[in-house]
């Protein structure tokens, strides 16, 4: 049985310039993120508002990391771009679901932009890993 083995190894120049461009969009995201939560967090509350501004920040990074980060720009005849947003999506439904159980429960204690940093601190390498194996493969 042969071993699943990617293409293309992370610990390489092009692995780091992609990790470095998941970031750069990542820090676009959390921007927009935060920006909607805290417009949001006060009438809807912290959770409602965590689940929405992540949402916002979900649309983006799709855009920008087909685009950018991923580079899959080629025209889709085999319908791999529908498959790419489910995937994309199933992904983001999981490290969004991390990230509003993290900001809810730590933002009593730390603060709204504290607790929303450690949201993304704990959804970055799982969504670059499941972005780069899974999503964009």
């Amino acid at each position: 049985m042969k071993a699943l083995v990617p293409k293309e190894k992370l610990a390489t120049r092009a692995g780091l310039a992609q990790f470095l461009r998941f970031g750069l969009v990542g820090v676009a995201n959390t921007a927009t993120s935060y920006l909607v939560i805290r417009l949001l967090a006060e009438p809807l509350g912290v959770p409602a508002a965590s689940a929405i501004g992540y949402a916002a920040g979900v649309v983006q990074s799709f855009v920008l990391n087909r685009f950018w980060t991923f580079s899959n720009t080629r025209p889709r005849k085999d319908g791999r771009l529908g498959g790419e947003a489910v995937r994309f999506i199933a992904v983001n439904l999981a490290c969004g679901g991390l990230f509003t159980l993290v900001n809810s429960l730590a933002e009593p204690h730390i603060g709204l932009l504290a607790a929303t940093l450690a949201g993304v601190a704990m959804v970055t390498p799982l969504g670059f890993i499941l972005n780069r194996f899974i999503v964009f493969r």
